[in-house]
């Protein structure tokens, strides 16, 4: 067994190399020490699974000590390895998303497939129970090497829902039964790594009148014509969620409406948000009917039969701040969009609760949830019109 006399006197090698911590009883798992050519001392705990050997770094020498690092093999030893993978962890996560066709479901599974499965294949193909708060760590702190921010939470928050739609499956009575895939969580690795809180200041940032034309003038000459149109659309049409503009398929185009499913709300929660045509609406999208009137999406993106991403459109509204900074008084992204729509509408005379049912805002009170059933159709209709005309007056129609 190894002692602490023996650790302090051992040698860095051309190549590193590792010494066990004795032998335990087969299939158990054994405390490995590595010592790198740089000197560093990392203890491992080691077992083997369907014939492979799978470690788990758990600190290093001399921070931890060598006591520390054999109670955590103890804790590692009763560790139930079940057959899921974080990859499955990760699928199962997604395909319940995609179930409940929520609203998040296109970008959670591009973020987890770019930021984890692309970015650590080695780590996906593990057995779910054996992924740490150190390897979430890992994770994240790549993306912030990359110069990846605030989206570093987003991807946080989605893995700490993956791991718990996994721990409900394994601790949920009905569901367990009824799973044939185990996944042996006891715990979420998530929730030990911390939210980086200064990313997450609450946006504030809204065009002025000024602003907002000279945008609209740079856009036809400065994106693509989708992209362009798009949004122009997002705006006449009071500042829509793009991520739910862009998921409506063109059978929910009407004649003198269209039709967003409000995906924000919790599974039986979800209603349907109906956005009357004002005049530039019905522009923007005769301009993508020349284009094609057959399309699954009338704003679709490079690939036939798939809509504009919300991730290429939100790219390329901040590449046009970059190559007209001079023309704004500060940087602003697609976010800021709806905002500035919202208070502009103020501006142009529309009443707070008309610009929130515009913009499909949720009522939470008793008399909005359960006695209120009128579909505010015209009111909503009378309201974009007036916004129609603002924006010809003040936006589109300005020298």
């Amino acid at each position: 067994m190894l002692t602490d006399k023996q650790i302090r006197a051992m040698k860095p090698g051309e190549r590193e190399y590792t010494i066990s911590d004795g032998r335990s009883a087969k299939g158990e798992g054994v405390l490995m020490l590595r010592v790198r050519p740089t000197g560093t001392k990392e203890f491992y705990f080691q077992r083997r699974l369907d014939g492979k050997k799978i470690k788990s770094k758990l600190g290093t020498w001399p921070a931890m000590s060598l006591t520390a690092a054999r109670d955590l093999c103890r804790v590692e030893k009763e560790v139930v390895i079940a057959a899921g993978t974080f990859q499955n962890l990760i699928d199962a996560y997604i395909n319940k998303l995609e179930g409940e066709q929520a609203a998040s479901a296109d970008d959670v599974k591009w973020s987890l497939k770019h930021y984890v499965s692309e970015a650590f294949p080695d780590l996906v193909s593990r057995p779910v129970a054996l992924i740490g708060p150190g390897n979430i760590r890992d994770i994240l702190s790549k993306m912030i090497s990359d110069g990846v921010t605030t989206y570093c939470n987003r991807v946080r928050s989605q893995l700490h829902a993956a791991f718990q739609v996994g721990l409900e499956q394994e601790f949920n009575p009905r569901s367990y039964q009824k799973t044939a895939l185990k996944f042996g969580l006891t715990s979420n690795p998530v929730a030990s790594v911390p939210v980086q809180a200064d990313w997450e200041r609450p946006g504030d940032r809204a065009l002025s009148t000024q602003e907002l034309a000279t945008l609209w003038h740079l856009l036809p000459e400065h994106l693509t014509l989708v992209t362009s149109e798009l949004l122009k659309f997002l705006i006449t049409s009071g500042g829509q969620r793009p991520e739910q503009l862009l998921t409506s398929e063109r059978r929910h185009y009407f004649k003198d409406h269209m039709v967003i499913r409000n995906k924000k709300g919790k599974a039986g929660e979800r209603s349907l948000h109906v956005v009357p045509y004002n005049t530039l609406m019905r522009r923007s999208l005769k301009v993508m009917d020349e284009i094609s009137e057959t399309s699954v999406y009338p704003f679709e993106g490079k690939v036939i039969g798939k809509a504009l991403h919300t991730q290429s459109l939100s790219r390329a509204v901040t590449k046009l701040y970059g190559r007209h900074v001079d023309k704004f008084s500060e940087p602003f992204t697609l976010r800021d969009i709806r905002r500035t729509c919202k208070t502009l509408m103020g501006v142009a005379g529309l009443s707070k609760e008309l610009r929130d049912r515009i913009q499909g805002h949720a009522f939470g009170d008793v008399s909005s949830k359960h006695y209120d059933r009128h579909d505010y159709f015209k009111e909503k209709q009378e309201g974009l019109l007036r916004w129609s005309v603002w924006l010809h007056r003040n936006v589109v129609d300005l020298k």
